[in-house]
């Protein structure tokens, strides 16, 4: 194949993932991700109050539509988490694990259904290439994913409730999650879990100019960003 083949291959690929994020999601979308690929990248910062009025309800074990059991993600199962999630490798679970980083993960019948991660600490945000600073009593939570399979079975708000009584009793008060504002279904998940909006994290610029700004809304705790974050899963 020439040169030319390959750039016409390559363009027509480009084209196709355009005109399909153009045709699901609309034009500002397809912008910010024209814009996301060279000079600015942002994302919403939502927060869970572990201890705010009304928790109780949220607290209280949920049935999904078919049984899950929930546990954590061992060591053992990095192959298993690989399986379940494309373009994520067993040796990357392995290092989350590593760093401390809790997976919390439903399963059916002994097939993994549903998943998430929570990071203290730090936790690298992959999409800003950037790490946010935890305080002692803050937990980040990352990479929410179900299986097309077990989608529309409410497990995701089994897992949730799970994980909201574990964290709230191992004396954590805030929950941060970080998601993209074209994702629609992103940020309706993380309002029904009773997440609130509490600013813009990003960066804009053309490396080694890149600057990064986190704006947080008058009242909210402040968020930190490593902007030279080690290299981790």
């Amino acid at each position: 194949m020439g040169s030319s083949e390959r750039f016409a291959n390559g363009y027509g690929r480009n084209l196709g993932r355009a005109y399909e994020v153009l045709r699901s999601e609309g034009v500002r979308a397809l912008w910010f991700r024209i814009l996301g690929q060279a000079v600015y990248r942002r994302t919403i910062l939502f927060e869970r109050d572990l201890f705010e009025k009304g928790l109780e309800e949220s607290l209280r074990p949920q049935s999904a539509a078919i049984e899950v059991t929930i546990s954590e993600l061992k060591w053992s199962e990095a192959d298993e988490y690989a399986a379940f999630l494309p373009g994520v490798t067993a040796a990357e679970v392995r290092s989350r694990l590593e760093q401390g980083h809790r997976c919390f993960i439903a399963r059916h019948e002994g097939i993994a259904a549903n998943a998430v991660w929570a990071a203290t600490g730090s936790a690298r945000i992959r999409y800003l290439d950037c790490e946010i600073q935890l305080a002692p009593d803050e937990v980040y939570i990352y990479e929410s994913y179900t299986a097309p399979a077990f989608r529309r079975r409410h497990i995701a708000g089994a897992r949730a409730a799970a994980m909201l009584q574990y964290f709230r009793g191992s004396s954590f008060t805030r929950m941060l999650a970080a998601v993209m504002p074209e994702n629609a279904g992103g940020i309706g998940a993380a309002l029904k879990a009773g997440y609130r909006p509490i600013g813009v994290i990003g960066w804009a610029g053309i490396r080694p100019w890149r600057r990064y700004f986190c704006r947080i809304e008058a009242g909210s705790r402040p968020v930190t960003l490593n902007r030279h974050p080690s290299p981790r899963a």
